[in-house]
């Protein structure tokens, strides 16, 4: 079962957490979905472009970099989330929250 991890992120503001497997591009969401469930986790992914107010986004994106440095992505609604990875997708940055799932 994959904990929580003190992030340390690079100098793009990326981080992975080091439990988590490394997928290639492309895997398919069933796998993705299907480690997730059995691990007893949930993931909720936050773009980027939909966390950022739109006069911010403007501002990330007039930079051109295009990486995730500077942007502390919001937490979900509700307990026990925790940040697995900060990455690059061919849509921009994402970060994925994690949290065991409760019954």
């Amino acid at each position: 079962m994959i904990e929580p991890k003190e992030v340390t992120r690079d100098n793009c503001g990326n981080w992975t957490h080091p439990d988590l497997p490394v997928w290639g591009e492309g895997e398919s969401g069933e796998t993705i979905n299907a480690w997730f469930a059995a691990q007893g986790m949930e993931r909720k992914p936050i773009m980027l472009e939909g966390d950022l107010s739109a006069d911010d986004y403007d501002k990330w994106a007039a930079k051109g970099d295009y990486d995730a440095e500077g942007w502390e992505p919001t937490k979900p609604d509700g307990e026990g989330w925790f940040i697995l990875s900060i990455h690059d997708t061919d849509d921009g940055p994402v970060c994925w929250w994690a949290r065991k799932v409760t019954t």
